[in-house]
């Protein structure tokens, strides 16, 4: 096989994966571990992907909106684990803010199995109604303009309300997440609500399943922030976490 030809072919690999390893690619070749570095790093200069100890990850892919009501199955059992690893963060009599989305609902539901008394925050009518009905549960519906395909509030009334309110620990669940553009979503008024409830909060934890690392959605909410706690599933590749370790990114894997 050309070189040329065994390049597009690890590009092709990395175009359904999130990353390969270089002992995987020595043996799918059948090539010396310095003729595959060789490879990697012309892929590199290309652009076509980004390399780590061990391997390869690739660049960021755009990650294409999707409705609410398909989000809700999608990855369904990653997204309860991700609720049930946000839960040891809290603390009865806690004061924090969930995120709109099928995520935020997954974690609602279980505040309500594993606490007595809580404050939240959320621009979510769906989870506002999950918890709504929890006793001993004080929960703030910020209100504002109602965006019907997402069961949530935005706008300028929205974020006057958020700023007069302070919360230990946001819980924000983006679309998109990238060591070169930072933590993304879809929709402009609702990165405005997600900007504003960081700027609220002591403690910023993000939800985020593997297939969300490496990716971009269309509207920047911040960068990464090595303060911020990353919870992701068992499923993201260990060269993308060790490529987020070097950067001092604190990512915790359920």
């Amino acid at each position: 096989m050309f070189a040329n030809e065994r390049r597009v072919k690890i590009a092709e690999m990395l175009e359904r994966r999130s990353s390969v390893t270089v002992a995987e690619l020595t043996d799918a070749f059948q090539v010396s571990l310095e003729t595959i570095r060789r490879d990697l790093e012309y892929l590199e200069r290309q652009g076509a992907l980004k390399r780590v100890h061990g391997g390869a990850i690739t660049v960021r892919k755009m990650q294409s909106y999707s409705s609410l009501s398909a989000r809700v199955t999608e990855h369904r059992e990653e997204k309860r684990r991700l609720a049930l690893a946000a839960i040891p963060y809290i603390r009865e009599g806690d004061c924090i803010s969930l995120d709109t989305g099928s995520t935020s609902f997954e974690l609602a539901a279980l505040l309500c199995e594993h606490f007595h008394e809580l404050t939240v925050v959320t621009n979510s009518l769906q989870v506002f109604q999950i918890l709504s009905g929890k006793e001993g549960f004080q929960t703030i519906l910020t209100g504002g303009f109602y965006m019907p395909d997402e069961k949530t509030f935005y706008g300028h009334l929205t974020l006057d309300m958020i700023k007069q309110l302070h919360v230990s620990k946001y819980f924000i669940a983006p679309s998109a997440i990238s060591l070169d553009f930072g933590i993304s979503d879809h929709i402009h008024e609702l990165v405005a609500v997600q900007r504003a409830l960081i700027d609220i909060s002591d403690q910023i934890i993000v939800q985020a399943d593997s297939s969300k690392f490496e990716t971009c959605a269309a509207l920047k909410i911040c960068d990464l922030n090595p303060r911020f706690l990353y919870l992701t599933d068992s499923g993201l590749p260990d060269e993308i976490l060790e490529a987020y370790k070097k950067a001092s990114i604190n990512i915790i894997k359920y």
